[in-house]
């Protein structure tokens, strides 16, 4: 079927009371599994990556599987461009750049700069996805980063982190922010956290980040803005279901499926030294990764939705 908006999605979801996932192809092969696993689960999908990653696997050729995969699909699928690995003046440029490649939905995280900034950054962004009629996330409420490529990097995951109150989004200034900048969407910060992918965690994951759901709540209400999460690989999985219940319209995922991925490529290539064909490496931590996609697309409520 034809590309869909993210902005339809969204809405779709929210009539519904669902959550869209937000699922995060690393190569084409991804981008197969998660046609099939939302195909055979009746999900809608929105395809998400980062300007980084859109230019390293050849930005061209990386968004345009993504539109053919869209064309081909029996479920509607959106594109949606994920933050920068830093956001400054520079971003704008960045993810204007993904908009005019065929990207009709970008994020511009200026949650870990001053308020002002952010607010600055993010109208600027907004009136330029209005003018090219794309879709435009903000974000407000720090939800805490443990990789060293981080913008404000604050050192090593420990397992003792809990997110601090203070660390997440408030409703009242949430409304401000809305208000101020136009944004289509808010991602908010309710007690999750990004672990990085190179501290040597292996499944089963330690999911325990717990979500402010009444804070999710009030959030909506004074905004009525979609709402979407990142961070979530960590996160209680009672607590995402609420979430997508409660007011939450679309989770990204892709931590969890990136170690699930390698870490079952490394076990094959340490039993079976002969194994040769890319295709076969692949397969074992494709079919983890697709299984994964398709717990987290029942936990938010979004399979036999079209």
């Amino acid at each position: 079927m034809p590309l869909v908006s993210e902005k339809y999605l969204l809405s779709l979801a929210e009539e519904k009371k669902f959550a869209v996932p937000g699922f995060f192809p690393f190569n084409l092969d991804f981008l197969r599994v998660i046609m099939e696993v939302c195909e055979e689960e009746r999900s809608p999908v929105i395809i998400c990556q980062g300007p980084e990653f859109i230019e390293s696997f050849g930005e061209n050729l990386f968004t345009e599987a993504c539109k053919i995969a869209a064309e081909y699909s029996s479920v509607p699928m959106a594109l949606s461009v994920d933050h920068t690995f830093v956001t400054d003046e520079s971003t704008i440029d960045k993810l204007t750049h993904t908009i005019d490649l065929g990207w009709d939905a970008v994020m511009l995280d200026g949650s870990l700069l001053p308020y002002e900034e952010n607010v600055r950054l993010t109208k600027k962004m907004v009136e330029i996805c209005k003018e090219k009629g794309a879709n435009c996330t903000g974000a407000l409420g720090e939800v805490r980063r443990f990789f060293p490529q981080a913008q404000m990097y604050k050192g090593p995951f420990e397992e003792s982190f809990v997110a601090p109150p203070e660390l997440m989004t408030d409703p009242q200034q949430a409304k401000e922010f809305v208000e101020e900048t136009g944004v289509d969407v808010l991602a908010v910060a309710a007690g999750q956290y990004i672990r990085s992918l190179w501290d040597g965690e292996k499944p089963p994951f330690n999911k325990t980040a717990r979500l402010d759901i009444e804070r999710i709540k009030k959030i909506k209400e004074l905004t009525n803005a979609h709402l979407i999460l990142m961070g979530s690989t960590h996160v209680n999985e009672d607590d995402l279901a609420l979430a997508a219940r409660n007011g939450v319209n679309m989770i990204k995922i892709a931590s969890e499926y990136a170690i699930l991925w390698s870490n079952e490529i490394r076990k094959l290539l340490e039993e079976n030294k002969k194994v040769m064909f890319p295709e076969d490496i692949q397969k074992p931590g494709l079919a983890a990764v697709k299984e994964s996609m398709r717990r987290f697309i029942r936990l938010f409520n979004a399979n036999n939705k079209v």
